[in-house]
């Protein structure tokens, strides 16, 4: 059982293994295009095709892996540092990666810029709170009966 300092750290890691479940879940079982087409802010037809159907499908599955990890480890934050780590970097690469698609790519023609930027600004200060409520010291202990 968590202790009570990590409390709230746990209740934000279960909100975010929902979250991620249900999303996982909805690019899985999603067949109709027309709901893939509205879930992307509905780009011109032509830039949704089988191919990236079938790799959201794909990373329907990985969403959905990620939010059992982040289940487990709200379980224990304490043990899982590693995991919450992880998820630290993550959300801090996925505020970099929409800003260099901006700037490589024409996505600026499908969508606004600011909600680009407004995105990676959200996921960086869900980052910085985690990494204000991630255990600092973990005490070791053996493993074993020593």
């Amino acid at each position: 059982m968590p202790e009570p300092p990590y409390r709230a750290l746990s209740i934000l890691l279960r909100v975010f293994s929902l979250l991620a479940a249900l999303e996982g879940l909805l690019l899985i079982f999603a067949e109709k295009k027309r709901l893939i087409v509205r879930i992307l802010l509905r780009p011109p037809e032509g830039e949704v095709s089988t191919l990236l159907l079938s790799l959201l499908k794909e990373m329907g599955g990985m969403v959905l892996m990620l939010g059992i990890l982040l289940w487990f480890a709200s379980r224990n934050p304490v043990r899982n540092v590693a995991v919450v780590d992880a998820l630290i970097a993550g959300l801090c690469i996925l505020a970099v990666t929409p800003l260099l698609s901006l700037w490589m790519t024409d996505i600026g023609s499908i969508y606004p810029a600011y909600f680009l930027w407004g995105r990676s600004a959200v996921r960086l200060a869900i980052a910085a709170l985690l990494y204000w409520l991630r255990p600092r010291h973990v005490h070791w202990e053996p493993i074993g009966n020593f």
